[in-house]
């Protein structure tokens, strides 16, 4: 199933080794503070109102009963740098925007598996 969408996408992509890097649905991404071992993101909103300015993804909630329906909005910004870990696996660089509810939007470092 395709969806549309009504608002301009805030995740930020980027070239790596010649090849486009964005986050999707269904995208590893494991947070820097190490906290959660990495989760697949869910999908985003298009809902947007004065104080809420929709998000690309959901991320997960830790609380098992709550994964879906308490997930917190974020956009995923591919920075650029990768690296290799002992099994091989490449990562990229991403910095995680935490999509604020009549707040400011926060930000975290992180890391999104891409092969």
């Amino acid at each position: 199933m395709t969806t549309t969408t009504t608002r301009q996408k805030a995740s930020i992509a980027n070239e790596i080794y010649g090849i486009v890097r964005q986050a999707e649905v269904g995208s590893f991404v494991r947070l820097d503070n190490g906290r959660c071992l990495g989760e697949k993101l869910l999908a985003g909103d298009d809902f947007t109102c004065p104080g809420w300015e929709g998000c690309d993804f959901r991320f997960p909630n830790p609380i098992n009963a709550w994964r879906e329906t308490h997930a917190i909005g974020c956009n995923v910004h591919v920075t650029g740098r990768t690296f290799r870990n002992v099994g091989g696996s490449l990562w990229v660089r991403v910095q995680i925007e935490w999509v604020g509810d009549c707040e400011e939007n926060t930000f975290c470092g992180g890391y999104m598996l891409i092969s």
